[in-house]
């Protein structure tokens, strides 16, 4: 049997047991795609409450609908039947669009309890002869009015009105304006319906977020909508987007990396055997990075996954270079223990570029890092190990450069001229002021800018608050977070007469706290003293003694009543769920939140919190709190760069003991290998800036990736040329596939639709470019007896015999 066909047979047993692996792994790892992954962590109880609200709090469960582009009667038609198929649907807890603001039997529950819930009940003053007698005097006025039918339904067993208080509570105060029945946006022009909903899923159950959008289109769909346009927004919407932008990436960057580098692989091999022999280290690396991830985070991000099998795509090269390294007559076996020094030194480099990755705290960042990380070290130990047993025989080399590149790359080699690229970077970084450091979170999200607006459009007309600051209350139950929010109401209602704030939205203006429910009952007037205070108030005006006989019944049946609680609202949906985004449950603890509206004394408003002293009573401004977690969160990549610089730094110095064999490095040699790192960091960071990207930690994770990748380039570079001609263009070509093969993979995901994507791909790829070309430019002219063998990505050489400098 030939040698290709012993190596075919154990190839393919090995991709077969590999992929059994594969196949086992994948049905017991579960994979998840949380858009929270992206967030950073939260280093205090107000950014960790905020994280946690941002992930799958009750307002990711929101969807906001604008529809426009047809005349207004059709598209108050629309409106309708999308409202009743949303209804009829099951997705949703709560669907508003004007026509069904409040359902019978939810308005009969409010007008049972209405004293309990209205503070009108907390001033007796209001049950007096003197406060009653000009609301009978507005009731029989009313009578006479278009809104008769109301007065007579409601305005005999209520008549301090604390009824209809509570519904205009209740239903809101919003920008809408009513027009054929339903919400329309204020202005004539362009018509537009809203529709506002809530599902029943939480923010953070994908699936269902995702099917109520499929529920929200189809209900359009299906209402006929001619030439008229649906704008849908809110979290679930973002969700959606970003879980197809992110998988739109994963797709791309799989299927054209693979092309890329199999289309590569065979230009330079003109062998399928090397492709096969280049999966096994790349399916080892992908088993290794998915199990370890797993193990230690209990789930896979399909974006770590996706752009992880990525990054792996320089594990290509080792088997290329083992092969390609092989010297005349020499087993594969004796080239791997050759180059297993350098090897092992070239993964460590690399693996230690992603500890910034792995230490930043952003999860999917994390799991991006250790799955690189795992994956390099893995390929590069079945390189070591596995292929020497799987490919005896012939070697498979790369073919020569084409045409007039080799020698492009001899005539560049110790040229001093690209090195004039370091200063020039350094004085424009200079003269644009430096980087420039984004602090948006934002900015994170592969969500649209466009979308966002549009969001932040619908949100204005359905009037909802522009939350910039709020204040956070937990408790053990509903009680507690109830009796908070009263608390700090109380605190809050000075600054409105000041006028430090416009007003505020709380979950005690819906339903007050037991407590408050029941000193209520004890301020409501007894059945003798409320029936005297009326007769004297109806005095000579024309009602029967009998008219207000439900008034005083209610007003009786009150005093008796058990405090309503949010577990008795199950029978109200529109209720429960106007005051479900303002008080939750969730694993097993209660929140609310009190939200400011019209913010003008941000000093006062955070004073007014802390003198309440109370640790469960948070406040948050929301811009300060995003802004302080990527401080924190730049500022903890920053140590992990340095540290991890520490540790490429340490690596330099072991390869540079290694070649020479002892422990003379020479500073003119030490700053052949440091010198184009630090300066394709430092043109790095000036490209970036001059195409106006704001660094953030992804962008810091990278740089370090970039240094531990371009160290291989460095360290063999550095090293004299061989004095035969030949000997020295394969290994130039030998590096320059290494650089080819990086730049193809990571240069892909500076296309990505993803932030944290793109900027990692920008960096790295830049940055590996200017340390090839750097670390050429600054190589030595010299000559050596034999060239080193060179490990992946423009690997580290092995031990080199050394004639002269």
């Amino acid at each position: 049997m030939s040698a290709a066909a012993t190596a075919w047979r154990r190839l393919g047993l090995a991709l077969l047991l590999l992929g059994l692996l594969a196949a086992a792994l994948f049905r017991l790892v579960p994979f998840r795609a949380e858009l929270g992954d992206l967030l950073p962590p939260a280093g205090t109880p107000a950014a960790r409450f905020l994280l946690d609200e941002l992930r799958g709090g009750a307002a990711t469960s929101l969807l906001l609908a604008g529809i426009e582009g047809a005349p207004e009667p059709e598209l108050a038609r629309i409106s309708r039947e999308v409202g009743d198929a949303l209804r009829a649907s099951g997705h949703f807890v709560f669907v508003g669009n004007g026509a069904q603001d409040l359902p019978p039997q939810e308005r009969d529950l409010l007008f049972r309890y209405r004293y309990l819930l209205s503070p009108i009940a907390e001033d007796p003053a209001r049950f007096t002869a003197d406060a009653l007698r000009p609301r009978l005097q507005g009731l029989l006025d009313g009578l006479r009015s278009a809104a008769a039918p109301v007065l007579a339904q409601f305005g005999f067993a209520d008549p301090p009105g604390a009824f209809l208080d509570l519904l205009r509570s209740w239903l809101g105060e919003s920008r809408v304006t009513m027009r054929g029945g339903v919400w329309f946006a204020a202005g004539d022009t362009p018509p537009r319906a809203l529709i506002v909903a809530r599902g029943r899923a939480p923010g953070t159950d994908l699936e269902a977020q995702a099917a109520m959008v499929r529920a929200f289109e189809g209900a359009f769909a299906a209402a006929h909508p001619g030439p008229a346009r649906l704008m849908l927004r809110g979290p679930g919407v973002f969700s959606a987007a970003a879980a197809a932008a992110i998988e739109a990436d994963v797709r791309m960057i799989s299927i054209l990396s693979g092309l890329l580098i199999a289309g590569f692989l065979l230009w330079r091999t003109r062998s399928l055997l090397m492709l096969a022999a280049v999966a096994v280290p790349l399916l080892a690396g992908m088993l290794a990075g998915t199990l370890l991830v797993f193990l230690v985070f209990g789930a896979v991000h399909g974006a770590a996954f996706g752009f992880g099998m990525t990054m792996l795509g320089v594990v290509a090269d080792y088997p290329m270079l083992l092969a390609g390294q092989r010297r005349p007559g020499e087993d594969l076996r004796g080239t791997a223990r050759r180059l297993g020094f350098t090897l092992a030194l070239s993964a460590l480099a690399a693996a230690m570029g992603l500890t910034a990755m792995l230490l930043s705290g952003f999860p999917l960042l994390a799991q991006l890092g250790l799955f690189g990380a795992a994956g390099l070290l893995a390929g590069a130990a079945a390189t070591r190990w596995l292929l020497p047993l799987l490919l005896p025989g012939g070697a498979i080399r790369p073919r020569p450069l084409p045409g007039p590149l080799p020698g492009l790359l001899r005539r560049l080699r110790g040229s001093a001229w690209p090195a004039l690229i370091l200063p020039l970077a350094a004085l424009g970084l200079w003269a644009m002021g430096g980087p420039r450091w984004n602090d948006d979170i934002n900015h994170l999200s592969p969500v649209p800018e466009q979308l966002r607006q549009e969001d932040a459009e619908l949100r204005r007309q359905l009037g909802a608050p522009d939350v910039g600051t709020l204040i956070a209350l937990r408790g053990d139950d509903a009680e507690t977070v109830l009796r908070r929010a009263e608390r700090a109401g109380a605190a809050l209602a000075p600054l409105v007469e000041a006028g430090a704030i416009a007003g505020f939205d709380s979950p005690a203006r819906y339903l007050p706290s037991a407590a408050t429910q029941r000193a209520r009952q004890a301020a409501l007037p007894a059945e003798e003293r409320l029936r005297s205070a009326l007769s004297e108030a109806a005095r000579d005006l024309p009602f029967r003694p009998t008219a207000f006989d439900r008034f005083l019944a209610g007003v009786q049946e009150s005093r008796g009543l058990a405090p309503l609680t949010p577990a008795e609202l199950g029978p109200a949906p529109t209720m429960a769920a106007r005051l479900g985004l303002l008080l939750t449950e969730r694993d097993g603890a209660w929140q609310g939140f009190v939200i400011p509206d019209g913010v003008r004394g941000l000093p006062a408003l955070r004073a007014a919190v802390a003198a309440l002293r109370d640790p469960d009573i948070l406040f948050i401004h929301i811009k300060g709190e995003t802004e302080a977690l990527v401080a924190t969160a730049i500022a903890q990549a920053l140590r992990w760069v340095a540290l991890g610089g520490i540790g490429v730094l340490a690596l330099l110095l072991l390869g540079q003991w290694h070649q020479r064999g002892g422990w003379r490095p020479g500073l003119a040699a030490l700053l052949r290998i440091a010198l184009p790192i630090g300066g394709a960091v430092l043109v790095t960071l000036a490209v970036l800036a001059a195409l106006g990207e704001a660094l953030n930690p992804f962008h810091l994770a990278a740089l370090l990736l970039a240094a531990g990748v371009g160290l291989d380039y460095a360290l063999f570079l550095g090293l004299p040329a061989p004095e035969d001609a030949a000997e020295g263009d394969r290994n130039l070509g030998a590096v320059f596939n290494c650089a080819a093969t990086t730049l193809l993979t990571f240069g892909l995901l500076s296309f990505c639709a993803t932030p944290v994507l793109r900027g990692i791909g920008l960096c790295v790829s830049i940055g590996v470019a200017s340390a090839f070309v750097l670390a050429l430019a600054l190589a030595p002219r010299g000559v050596v007896t034999a060239a080193p063998a060179i490990p992946s990505s423009g690997a580290s050489p092995s031990a080199t015999r050394r004639t002269g400098a």
